[in-house]
């Protein structure tokens, strides 16, 4: 007798190998549950929550949320879905909810400016130069992987003469021929053109026309200190380092030094037939256009003069000066 019973525990613990040994192993076999999924598409599939499944890829299970954005599936309801396709899975990771997220290229609301420019152009009149702020100026916008700006149109749009402020409706395609509205607020503002410099300028060396070029700033921020014209900068000179493209205050410039302090100087007067010159020196530095004290060099008195060039002065003219220049 023992040597049969001992024949059949073996038997039944080879039964019981093999049968933890197949069990085991369709575990392993089975599909496992993701936390994160990513999808490019509008459909979410079994496909993109279940990592190695065999079978029932395509099946759907939701909407995918816009580009850009993520959605939840919970188990639950994954489990309730899949029970009627007689998909089966684990959840090896305990996973409540599977967070999906929506690929897709990203813009700036600032990218769509374009689109209220040509539409305003039938409310301004021709020739008018504006800009456009928007309210919602950091807003992203998202558009499918295979989308494109071109596919963004507007839809409806309103305008207050009296404000400037106007709202924009506009469609953006999120897929599989699918859109979504969005909407659009800011203000236009009339806007002048000012010069700037178009590189930078170390400090002492003169501005040229060449180093100049326009560039827009809204008309009411053009306040008095606000350089206007070329001939506020042609013959300056920062006075630190400025960056380019940016509007200039008078206050950054100043006159670039030709003359410096204790420098020999011709110091010229012109008074109708009178033309007098005599020899200086600097008691001041001075730029063109600088009025800056002198020295008479034989008289050792001083004046008031005029910078007109490098080593060059001409008197402010006075019948007291010419005694000053001639003594």
């Amino acid at each position: 007798m023992k040597p049969i019973l001992y024949k059949g525990i073996i038997y039944q613990t080879i039964i019981l190998i093999l049968f933890w040994a197949s069990s085991t192993q369709a575990a392993l076999a089975l599909a496992d549950v993701k936390a994160q999924a990513t999808v490019s598409k509008s459909t979410i599939t079994l496909g993109d929550l279940l990592e190695n499944l065999d079978a029932g890829h395509d099946i759907w299970v939701m909407n995918a949320p816009a580009p850009g954005k993520k959605a939840y599936v919970s188990t639950k309801y994954l489990a309730s879905l899949t029970r009627q396709h007689n998909v089966y899975w684990q959840n090896s990771r305990n996973v409540r909810q599977i967070t999906v997220n929506r690929t897709g290229k990203s813009l700036k609301a600032e990218d769509l400016k374009h689109l209220i420019k040509q539409e305003m152009a039938s409310h301004r009149s021709s020739g008018q130069k504006y800009g456009i702020t928007l309210d919602q100026k950091n807003a992203v916008i998202h558009l499918p992987d295979d989308g494109d700006i071109k596919d963004i149109t507007l839809e409806e749009f309103s305008f207050t003469q009296r404000t400037g402020k106007f709202s924009a409706v506009v469609s953006i395609p999120v897929g599989d021929g699918s859109f979504k509205m969005s909407t659009l607020s800011g203000r236009t503002h009339a806007i002048s053109y000012v010069p700037a410099l178009n590189k930078t300028i170390p400090p002492g060396r003169e501005i040229t026309a060449r180093d100049l070029e326009w560039t827009p700033l809204p008309t009411l921020g053009i306040g008095r200190n606000i350089v206007r014209t070329k001939d506020q900068l042609i013959g300056m000179t920062p006075r630190r380092g400025l960056r380019p493209n940016i509007p200039l205050k008078v206050s950054d410039l100043t006159r670039p030094n030709i003359i410096g302090r204790g420098d020999m100087v011709s110091i010229l007067f012109n008074a109708g037939k009178i033309n007098l010159t005599a020899i200086g020196k600097a008691i001041e530095k001075g730029g063109r256009g600088d009025v800056i004290r002198v020295m008479n060099s034989k008289s050792h008195k001083t004046i008031e003069a005029v910078v007109i060039g490098p080593g060059q002065v001409q008197v402010i003219s006075g019948h007291n000066r010419i005694a000053q220049l001639n003594n």
